[in-house]
């Protein structure tokens, strides 16, 4: 699979021919035909993270990095590891990378690694790290920055970053139909995290051309158990839920589609979900239909 670039303005002095483009020089830049065998993962050890791999592997060489790796004396891929940040095995189906998306080194080193990338990382599923906006700024939009630089400086085109419906959740609230074209609209410190994840993303296409599939998933839940990150059951569904296998198959789509610009792309499959936001977007441009549909359950409406 091939990817094409996206359209530049040639007013802007990214795209000159000058000797020198922020640092790199023309043959640093972004190529526009790089054929994507190697994915970076992060936050690859949470919930949504799991599933998305899963999904992934089965036609990409995965580099799965987080902090939080170790789970039950193992690291994600089931595999006994070392200790240490920074540390990397193999597995059958790629490697692992131990540490934080905020360590520029380490992020630096797995850009290296890989063709594209799913930034699929966190701060931590406990509501008081967002009490302050410190560790979430550090973890959620400096995160992705470092990925987007890093990505830039290793001449990765295609990016997948998982977003939220948390942007525009003012608009949820106000009952409006959530198309593409609403203004960003977050109501709480982690919408506004989320928010600065998608202008920076924003900025990485404008200055540098990077291909950028912004998803936007609402609540994220498994239909087969209905259990959602905090490991808590849901009694009932609402149009919001998504299961996070499709989410993983969104991503997937979004890595093999031809052309991309900077695009976001709302993501759930509970009753009548059509009716409340722009799933035509998704189904047109990527391909993708959720195959979790949450059918035949209690229907909480909202």
């Amino acid at each position: 699979m091939r990817i094409s670039s996206s359209t530049a303005s040639s007013s802007d002095p990214s795209t000159s021919a000058s000797p020198l483009v922020n640092g790199l020089s023309p043959n640093k830049r972004i190529p526009q035909g790089r054929i994507v065998k190697r994915v970076l993962v992060t936050g690859a050890a949470g919930y949504l993270g799991r599933s998305m791999c899963d999904v992934l592997a089965s036609d990409y060489e995965l580099l799965r990095l987080d902090i939080a790796a170790v789970e039950n004396g193992s690291g994600i891929d089931g595999t006994d590891h070392p200790n240490g940040n920074g540390t990397s095995i193999s597995s059958g189906k790629g490697k692992t990378l131990h540490g934080s998306v905020t360590d520029r080194s380490l992020i630096d080193q797995a850009c290296g690694q890989s063709d594209a990338l799913v930034l699929a990382h966190m701060a931590p599923n406990r509501s008081e790290a967002y009490d302050w906006p410190d560790a979430c700024m550090d973890i959620n939009v400096k995160g992705v920055a470092l990925a987007l630089e890093a990505a830039v400086r290793h001449r990765i085109r295609r990016v997948v970053l998982i977003s939220s419906i948390a942007v525009v959740w003012g608009h949820v609230l106000k009952k409006r139909f959530l198309s593409s074209d609403l203004e960003l609209f977050p109501t709480d410190t982690y919408g506004m995290t989320k928010m600065l994840q998608e202008n920076v993303a924003r900025f990485y296409h404008q200055k540098h051309g990077l291909e950028i599939a912004m998803l936007r998933p609402a609540y994220v839940l498994r239909e087969d158990s209905l259990v959602n990150k905090y490991g808590e059951t849901s009694k009932n569904v609402t149009w919001q839920c998504i299961d996070p296998r499709d989410i993983g198959r969104a991503a997937h789509a979004a890595l093999q589609v031809s052309e991309l610009g900077c695009e976001s792309f709302y993501l759930m499959a509970g009753p009548d979900a059509e009716l409340y936001a722009d799933l035509a977007t998704p189904r047109e441009r990527l391909g993708w239909v959720p195959e979790h549909r949450f059918e035949g359950l209690p229907i909480e409406r909202i």
